[in-house]
């Protein structure tokens, strides 16, 4: 017993010591973060900006500067970071920091030389994109008109309870029309399989900038129908916001990539992964028939990339599969015996619903299964041109209005409507496979996403000026105003009226 008590003596010591030492530590890591120096008091003339160290404040992983406007000087903070302590310093135009200041920003913003300072975060998830030393920088990547030069970083990631990835990245820009604008999405590539926000593990990922579609909420929307109405490997989309070197650059959704894979389209090695449209021009492979063969329309030749391999080998043995599927397509008295009827019925749907811009122009997939041969459509993609935002004046169909049909009139869908092979599959997937259902409760989810997203889009409204310099969306003309609201309201009130017109009139146009 005796010696069980100095045991115990011993132990009470050693665990006395080492609760010492990490005091030690910690009131030494503490006091070894001491406010910057400065050079003096603020002034009218002397004050250009606001910096933000993430030493002096919790919660904050990175630098930060504040973002000027003709309203004041705006903070943009991760959804971790300490509103009610922040410090942040006046700036000098050579970078010199004039003076240190702490402020509740729960409370109110601050004023300093007439000019006021606002702090703002979301509670959305967080992406900080770090360039890397000797690479191309943001500005290089974004100089290139066909996105081809690649640069190397660092990837973080954090939600409002703390840190969450953090792994070295390749990051290069993507999109067609959407790399056009400003706002600009890429593509990462990280060195190891991440399952980010718990979406599936694999390396590359998406960030799409949604920067024609005001309510910043259409991919979401849309890519969640498209898994309502059972489209197979239909990526997973979550909305975080995104700063790169520290500095915001706005509301964006991180997608899964369509590519084959376990997470991803999970087909068998013998299977294959097409991207097909008419208006590209860079495609692994040209895809045509003779028009004679089916009928006087104009034919529009149509162009393809197989999307899993770069093996030429591969490439050759998949062509006469696509080619026998595309000729069926185009040909109204075909059996379709090639294609799986009821997804390519659904994708129908989807892209007759959406009033997508793109139905047949370019990122629409397919798959071939082997083990069936047969050829199903899908993943669905790329729906930010859609309900409702975007004129096409150089087509006869309106794409404005929820009433009128889009998909239908286009390309190889003209012909396919024909068909009464697939006339009969899209009329049964609406009636009986659940497609009607699925329109009707498109908007239900809509109020939990705005709510999601709504800090979000503010702060990203304030960064991008574009809500009242839009051209093409025609928003105003029903709600008179360009605001956040009513993007979001003309969303909703769209979806539903295009459910209900779709209900009404189906059956006209399917005979």
């Amino acid at each position: 017993m005796k010696a069980w008590g100095h045991i115990k003596t011993l132990i009470i010591a050693v665990l006395a010591f080492a609760a010492l030492f990490v005091l030690i530590i910690y009131y030494t890591a503490a006091a070894s973060v001491r406010p910057r120096e400065t050079v003096g008091f603020t002034s009218e003339e002397d004050f250009s900006g606001i910096f933000v160290p993430a030493s002096e404040n919790d919660g904050l992983y990175f630098d930060t500067q504040g973002f000027i406007n003709g309203s004041g000087v705006y903070i943009f903070l991760p959804s971790s970071a300490d509103l009610e302590h922040l410090v942040f310093y006046s700036e000098r135009e050579d970078g010199k920091l004039l003076e240190r200041f702490e402020h509740d920003f729960e409370q109110d913003p601050v004023e300093i030389c007439g000019v006021s300072v606002f702090a703002m975060k979301s509670e959305l998830p967080s992406i900080n994109l770090s360039f890397a030393d000797g690479y191309p920088s943001l500005e290089d990547i974004e100089s290139s008109e066909d996105h081809d030069l690649s640069s190397k970083g660092t990837m973080e990631m954090w939600d409002r309870d703390g840190f969450l990835v953090m792994d070295s990245m390749v990051i290069r820009g993507r999109g067609n029309t959407t790399w056009l604008d400003d706002k600009k999405p890429y593509q990462i590539t990280l060195a190891k399989g991440e399952s980010l926000l718990g979406m599936g593990k694999a390396k590359t990922w998406v960030l799409l900038a949604n920067a024609g579609d005001f309510s910043l909420l259409r991919n979401e929307v849309f890519l969640s129908l498209a898994k309502d109405l059972g489209i197979a490997y239909t990526p997973n989309i979550r909305q975080v916001d995104l700063f790169i070197d520290g500095e915001y650059h706005g509301a964006y959704s991180l997608c899964e990539k369509v590519e084959v894979g376990k997470n991803r389209v999970d087909i068998d090695k013998n299977d294959y992964l097409y991207c097909i449209g008419v208006d590209r021009n860079n495609y692994s492979f040209f895809l045509y028939d003779d028009a004679e063969k089916k009928g006087t329309e104009e034919y529009e030749p149509m162009y393809g990339e197989l999307r899993d391999t770069r093996d030429r080998m591969k490439i050759e043995r998949s062509i006469p599969y696509i080619q026998e599927v595309i000729n069926e397509m185009y040909d109204p008295k075909s059996d379709l015996s090639d294609c799986d009827l009821d997804s390519f019925a659904r994708y129908y749907w989807l892209q007759e619903f959406s009033k997508t811009t793109d139905p047949t122009l370019r990122s629409v997939y397919l798959y071939w299964k082997s083990d069936e041969a047969k050829m199903h459509m899908g993943p669905a993609w790329d729906y930010d041109r859609t309900a409702g935002i975007i004129d096409m004046p150089f087509r006869k169909e309106d794409y404005i209005w929820p009433d009128g049909w889009t998909a239908r009139e286009q390309d190889y869908y003209r012909r396919m409507i024909k068909n009464p092979v697939f006339q009969d599959a899209v009329r049964d997937v609406y009636e009986n496979g659940g497609v009607r259902e699925a329109f009707m409760r498109a908007a239900d989810e809509l109020p939990a996403r705005i709510g999601n997203i709504r800090t979000s889009a503010e702060m990203n409204f304030i960064r991008w000026n574009v809500l009242f310099e839009e051209e093409n969306n025609k928003v105003s003309y029903a709600y008179g105003d360009n605001s956040y609201e009513s993007q979001v309201s003309w969303l909703a009130d769209w979806l539903r009226m295009r459910a209900d017109w779709i209900d009404i009139h189906y059956r006209d146009r399917i005979r």
